[in-house]
């Protein structure tokens, strides 16, 4: 039974606007499932669906698409606008549905951003027949999305975020008419079992998609599974059950059937009169839909989309063509009997029809990706084209986040540009966009729209944080690029950051701001100077063509527990370089000095004990780290002469800055007494197989008492140095007898010759060629790691092959590599190791285009690594697809799990797929999978678990067991869609360079709280805190009576974050609620409950009403179809994906609150709601 829905109240609208949306019933008018006809049930009804379909990407951008105009890169020329422009398809079409009541347009998530910029341009009278179209149910729109979002690379909060703007638009413009009733995927490079959950929750009643692998629906073709229920998500179960239906020719009409002027088709009807073939053309039309068509659908009704790509433009010839095919075979089909019947009709009239024949549907768990065109072409490179793109809008997100919360706890205005704000990120969420299938010229264009939104939201960023700090006069707060180690703010003597955190929990985070090679004193919020060092910037980074700055240097420290929806502030001073003359008097009795560069014991360690305490339960907070590595040998440290070296003159003088330049460790016990401690090293230069070594200790001690004996007459050494950034430190002191000698720690970064890095959790060990080879633990699991650049030459079929059939060239959707064999990248090893307080790393340079800085930072229990690859080299004329293999020694026996859309987990086979066997399938292109945050590999025998979290959506999988590779960069010089799409970006003639992280996570495979910590790892990846700059002259005081630490939410349970904070309508808020953990995360249920009543700063609950997913519908109104099925659910689809074990779900429970307090949230569970408030 279908029920008409309310929708979630909005603004209130002109009372006769809302007669106008209000359909007559006297008059027969009708909208929704109330305008779908009642047809015959012995007949073959033949829906036919007008639309055309729309790109906001490809070959042009927004502008170029609106007015019709072309851009030709090549000349750097925009022609004038043309008839083929959105303009003239809405003005068209609107036009022909006035002129005929039969007729009827589908309009679907690509056209709405250009629909709503029609509409805002369109007088009243215009505006009164869109009106009426609405009301009658003869204009209809499916999706809602803010443009036909990616399912593959986009992030699940963004696509809520998405679907909340554009239905909300739709709802306070049009009011219930307008909603939706199902949703629209019909140009799509693969499906995923994450965006089914969502639409489901959202209230849509059917899903329609399009394209799948050939082979999947050649197999659904011989079973009838073209039309299916999807369960989208495992832990949620029967509420995110959706029918889904493979569209037969995706959104194009039948062969032979195109209206669209330039088309090869016949036309049935031209502007004067129809064509003497009408017979004929009917005849075969009949034929496509009862032998091609029909036999692969359960029912006797099929939906016939009658359109093209961008078609409608000629919207007349399109509803001539239609109404005279339409008359035609309903004539002949009544007169010969064939039961054949042709009306105008929409998706959701089509579902009805569906619905109402009780078909049995069979089940599907598991996704539609990678996508397979046919054996030779796999749509799986868009998971990583243009990682740039894909890392911007990533930014763009968490700039939205921060912008939605400040609005709400700082109480701000600003509608407009959060409006505009979420108007871009909501397009740059569609599948030509974020996948990188786009011109250049395109890209550009809306990076910038993006970087202009950005900027704009800084606004609301100030104002916010001007309000919350309690400031008495206005900071200027800025943005930097951090990615790049770029931020021309730090230039001044002081300055301070301010740290945003979006989640709703206290993060510890790394902090890395740019400068020139400083000393610099950080302060916290109580004035206490903390623990920073200064690193130096990898010199891959420092090659990037857009990276215009000085700075090469970054002061690093730990940013302890930024508060939940809250921020925290640091204070920088710049200790000013200055030149000074220091006399040092010598001890008329001087004893044995000797020259030695000794690191900070602590970076020196031989001896490791580990002890283990684990917290076994998901009900605590979070998990506790106690197993650390652990000295036990005395702590000796020594001053430090930096940059010095003697040469042969006996003299001090500057050390070589060669690159290959490295250090040894001498520790020298000094007998007691009264000693100046002088610290160098020994050197070791190295050139090929030249190594040139400090003779001895004792040579050393004559140099000193040489350079001694040229001051005797006055008994001083007097030095002129920088002591910023060169100087000598001599320490004298007594020690007292059996006692630890001081750890002097420095803030500049030693460079060390030792073959690891440490920290409490983790050891990284080197090789003897300084290659990263093991990974260990401090509670004794440990693996061998091998960390290599790897790329595969790309399968430029029209170059390399004498005979091209149905192979075509690689481009921003297809993958194939010529050889699978790929090559590594090893021109040479370069590797520096550098170790302070707050963190240890090691910069490897694999080539001129292909490094790594890897970082081990105090109190993490994870190794990031931070990847640079580029310029990319294609001198050979040859594309590259760059990828990082990750090996280890675990055995994963062809399984490995990726994400999906950054939420579930679904797990992979090597070269399987889970409902079908594949034809003659590609085993490189077709085993990479979207990986928007995390990729896995297991061995149960070894109780060991690997992961690798990414910060931006990338194409991942484990082709070697043990093994897992990410695909970092491409750059190709061929485009398979033939209209200027090449992944070849350059800036001034080279290509470009890109620096992205990877976060490297062993864990035991068994034990459920590192699962829930690695869930809440990619979260704080996800929504890293925004980092904000102020150089504003501010003393120290000043800053230190500023509220300079702010809580807006109070305390969660763990597992629990609030996804959405934002002003809704009529002085309410939106809130939205998850339980981000899965079920395989936790010990005991997994389920949370949430207070709302003071659960904000400054905001006190009243009441609260529930919506679906994108509140865009009362929960209450709500009534989801229940369909007939062939079988049961699986109750894990990832525990028995691949094995010979079945449980089936044979509960079928709907999800409900039970008799406790609070408001109950299941793993995986989001609840929306609309919130009542006051200030409190």
């Amino acid at each position: 039974m279908f029920i008409w829905m309310f929708f979630v109240s909005v603004r209130a609208l002109d009372p006769e606007i809302i007669d106008l949306l209000t359909p007559v019933k006297s008059l027969g008018e009708a909208c929704g499932y109330d305008a779908c006809p009642n047809l015959q049930q012995d007949v073959l009804n033949v829906h036919l669906v007008p639309y055309s379909h729309t790109e906001l990407g490809m070959y042009k951008h927004f502008d170029l698409f609106w007015s019709g105009a072309t851009y030709y890169e090549d000349m750097n020329t925009t022609t004038q606008s043309s008839m083929f422009s959105m303009k003239m398809t809405f003005d068209a079409t609107i036009t022909e549905l006035w002129e005929n009541r039969e007729r009827k347009f589908t309009l679907s998530d690509s056209e709405l951003p250009y629909f709503f910029h029609w509409w805002a341009r369109r007088d009243s009278t215009v505006r009164r027949m869109v009106y009426e179209l609405l009301r009658q149910g003869r204009l209809f729109i499916v999706g809602g999305g803010w443009s036909m979002q990616d399912e593959g690379t986009t992030s699940y909060h963004a696509i809520i975020d998405s679907y909340t703007y554009s239905l909300r638009k739709l709802n306070r413009t049009f009011l219930s008419c307008a909603r939706p009733l199902v949703a629209w995927q019909a140009d799509n490079t693969g499906h995923s079992r994450e965006y089914a959950s969502l639409l489901a929750q959202m209230g849509f009643d059917g899903l329609f998609i399009s394209p799948i692998s050939f082979d999947d629906e050649l197999i659904r073709m011989e079973r009838r599974g073209l039309e299916f229920l999807w369960r989208g998500s495992d832990d949620l179960g029967m509420s995110t059950d959706i029918f889904t239906h493979k569209l037969y020719d995706g959104y194009r009409s039948p062969p032979g059937f195109c209206f669209t002027p330039g088309s090869l088709d016949p036309f049935l009807v031209t502007t004067a009169k129809s064509v003497i073939q009408i017979e004929e053309r009917a005849d075969l039309f009949i034929d496509l839909m009862r032998d091609r068509q029909s036999p692969y659908y359960t029912t006797n009704h099929i939906l016939v989309i009658m359109g093209g790509y961008f078609g409608y433009f000629a919207a007349r010839q399109w509803f001539k063509n239609i109404d005279a095919l339409t008359n035609a075979v309903n004539k002949k089909t009544y007169k010969m009997e064939k039961k054949i019947h042709l009306h105008y009709s929409t998706p959701h009239c089509y579902l009805k029809s569906v619905y109402e024949a009780h078909p049995i549907l069979e089940t599907k768990q598991d996704d539609f990706i990678p996508l397979g065109y046919d054996k030779n072409n796999y749509l799986s490179g868009c998971f990583t084209s243009r990682p740039d793109l894909k890392y911007f809008i990533r930014v763009g997100h968490v700039y939205l986040q921060t912008a939605k919360q400040l609005q709400v706890l700082a109480k701000l205005g600003h509608d407009k540009i959060l409006d505009d704000f979420m108007w871009i990120m909501g397009v740059m969420q569609d599948h030509n966009i974020i996948t990188g299938s786009l011109a250049h010229h395109s890209k550009l264009y809306y990076m910038k729209r993006l970087d202009y939104a950005i900027q704009r939201s800084m606004t609301i960023l100030q104002d916010g944080f001007n309000e919350l700090t309690e400031s008495s006069f206005r900071i200027e707060y800025k943005r930097c690029e951090f990615n790049s180690s770029v931020c021309p703010f730090t230039a001044s003597p002081t300055f301070h950051i301010l740290l945003y955190n979006p989640l709703s929990w206290p993060v510890t985070m790394p902090v890395r701001i740019p400068v020139r090679k400083s000393k610099y004193i950080v302060y916290d919020t109580k004035g206490n100077k903390i623990k920073a060092s200064l690193l130096p910037v990898s010199i891959h980074v420092l090659n990037i063509v857009t990276r215009e700055t000085k700075t090469d240097h970054e002061v690093v420290f730990l940013a302890n527990d930024i508060p939940g929806m809250g921020f925290k502030s640091y204070y920088f001073e710049r200790v000013e370089k200055h030149k000074r003359s220091i006399i040092k008097k010598l001890n008329p009795h001087p004893q044995k000095k000797y020259y030695i560069r000794q690191a900070s014991d602590v970076y020196n360690k031989t001896y490791f004990e580990e002890e283990a305490i684990y917290d076994d339960e998901d009900e605590k907070s979070e998990r506790r780290y106690d197993d650390e590595f652990k000295d036990d040998k005395p702590n000796i440290s020594f001053a430090s002469v930096e940059d010095f070296s003697p040469d042969n003159r006996n003299v001090v003088t500057p050390k070589s800055n060669r690159a290959n330049d490295t250090t040894e460790v001498i520790p020298i016990l000094l007998k007691e007494g009264t000693d100046t401690y002088i610290a160098e090293t020994s050197t070791i230069v190295t050139e090929g197989q030249n190594t040139t070594e400090l003779k001895s200790l004792e040579r050393t001690a004559e140099i000193l008492q040489t350079t001694q004996k040229q001051t005797t007459n006055t008994n001083v050494v007097t030095e002129e140095l920088n002591v910023v950034t060169e100087r000598v430190e001599i320490a004298t002191r007594t020690p007292k007898k059996g006692s630890e000698r001081e750890n002097l720690d420095s803030f500049y970064a030693v460079e060390s010759k030792d073959n690891f890095i440490e920290n409490k959790y983790i050891k990284i060990e080197l090789d003897s060629y300084r290659k990263i080879s093991k990974l260990t633990l401090s509670n004794h699991l440990n693996t061998s790691l091998d960390i290599q650049f790897y790329y595969y030459v790309s399968d430029e079929a029209t170059k390399v092959r004498e005979e091209v059939t149905d192979v075509i060239d690689p481009g921003p959707h297809l993958f194939r590599p010529m050889d699978p064999k790929p090559v590594p990248i090893m021109d040479y090893l370069d590797t520096k190791i550098y170790k302070t307080d707050v963190v240890q790393e090691v910069h490897s340079i694999y080539s001129a285009y292909a490094s790594f800085v890897a970082r081990l930072y105090k109190d993490s229990p994870c190794l990031e690594l931070e990847w640079t690859v580029g310029e990319v080299p294609v001198d050979d004329q040859l594309g590259k697809e760059v990828f990082i293999r990750y090996t280890t020694e675990l055995n994963n026996s062809g399984v490995f799990y990726t994400d999906s859309n950054g939420r579930q987990t679904v797990k992979r086979i090597r070269n399987q797929r889970a409902t079908y066997e594949p034809y003659d399938f590609n085993n490189i292109a077709g085993n990479f999978y979207p990986v928007t945050s995390k990729i896995y590999i297991e061995d149960t025998a070894m109780d060991a678990r690997f992961s690798i979290l990414n910060d931006r959506a990338q194409g991942g999988t484990s082709l070697i067991d043990g093994a897992i590779d990410m695909m970092v960069v491409r750059r190709i010089l061929t485009d398979e869609t033939g209209i200027g799409l090449t992944v070849n970006d350059t800036i001034d003639g080279k290509g470009v360079i890109v620096s992205g992280k990877h976060y490297l996570y062993l864990s035991k495979s068994n034990y459920r709280p590192n699962r829930a910590f690695e869930k809440k790892l990619a979260k704080e990846i996800e929504l890293k805190p925004l980092s904000i700059i102020s150089d504003t002259r501010l003393t120290i005081d000043n800053w230190l009576d500023l509220k300079m630490e702010f809580a807006g939410i109070n305390r969660l349970p763990f597992g629990v974050h609030v996804l959405t904070l934002q002003n809704w309508n009529d002085g309410t808020l939106l809130v939205r609620l998850e339980n981000f953990l899965e079920k395989s995360d936790v010990v005991k249920t997994g389920v949370k409950y949430v207070f709302l009543k003071r659960l904000f700063y400054n905001i006190e609950v009243e009441r609260v009403r529930e919506t679906t997913l994108a509140a865009n519908v009362w929960l209450s109104d709500w009534t989801p179809l229940r369909w007939e099925k062939n079988g049961s659910f699986l109750t894990n689809f990832n525990k028995y994906y691949g094995t010979d074990l079945y449980e089936y779900d044979d509960k079928e429970e709907p999800l409900k609150d039970d008799d406790k307090p609070g408001i109950k949230l299941v793993p995986q569970q989001i609840r929306t709601f609309v919130v009542w408030f006051k200030s409190s």
